[in-house]
């Protein structure tokens, strides 16, 4: 095959062509923007970090710097917020794991993925999850909220299910009473098709309990 000229068009690769040309110094400043936007990106949706395009400071969720503000809550409120870890990818069956605190947490812990009640008496339990789409299978997905004894053994549940194969948020809500300190609160997906996931990160998932009372006379007991 013939070799073209050095001073012809197709001799070179195109990069090389426009190195240090106009062309080159676009595509640099693109690419480097783009890098900089999917690091903050991913520093956003893990909650973490001053971002490189201060616009993006307003994905981070402000509440993380309040964690250690106790003095915010009524002294009177035991409660806390916790979400689901973006580095923990997706999950599917099982539990979800809720490890990172958001805002200031009082009278309950986070311990294994799970928000460990401090004191007895009627707790008011939310959460929500972000299930990612699948183009195949069926779309039924089931979860529950779970309540943990001390031994780890259940004695109460919220179930909820929804049949849909598109991306859709779900929200669950219960109450319990329980007779000790330590019981645990538990989000487990008990139904779901495989290679389909609950999506982590703070945007996208939360999991918060409120001690409303301590007697414990009243509520769901985890009966039949």
């Amino acid at each position: 095959m013939e070799k073209l000229p050095p001073g012809k068009p197709g001799a070179q690769p195109i990069a090389g062509q426009f190195e240090g040309g106009i062309l080159g110094w676009v595509l640099n400043l693109i690419g480097g923007k783009i890098g900089a936007l999917i690091a903050d990106l991913a520093q956003a949706l893990l909650g973490l970090g001053n971002f490189a395009d201060p616009n993006m400071n307003a994905i981070r969720d402000g509440q993380l710097d309040l964690n250690h503000r106790t003095d915010l809550l009524s002294p009177l409120l035991d409660y806390g917020s916790a979400y689901a870890n973006t580095q923990a990818g997706i999950f599917n069956k099982g539990q979800v794991g809720f490890t990172n605190q958001i805002g200031p947490m009082q009278g309950c812990h986070l311990a294994n993925g799970r928000i460990v009640l401090d004191s007895e008496g009627l707790w008011d339990i939310r959460c929500q999850l972000w299930i990612d789409y699948i183009d195949v299978l069926s779309g039924m997905v089931e979860w529950e909220i779970r309540i943990l004894n001390t031994a780890d053994q259940l004695y109460s549940r919220q179930r909820t299910r929804l049949d849909s194969q598109e991306i859709f948020s779900s929200t669950n809500i219960t109450t319990v009473v329980v007779p000790q300190p330590g019981y645990q609160v538990q989000i487990y997906i008990t139904e779901m098709a495989p290679g389909r996931g609950a999506i982590g990160g703070p945007t996208l998932n939360r999991l918060s309990v409120q001690h409303i009372s301590r007697s414990t006379d009243i509520g769901n007991t985890g009966q039949g």
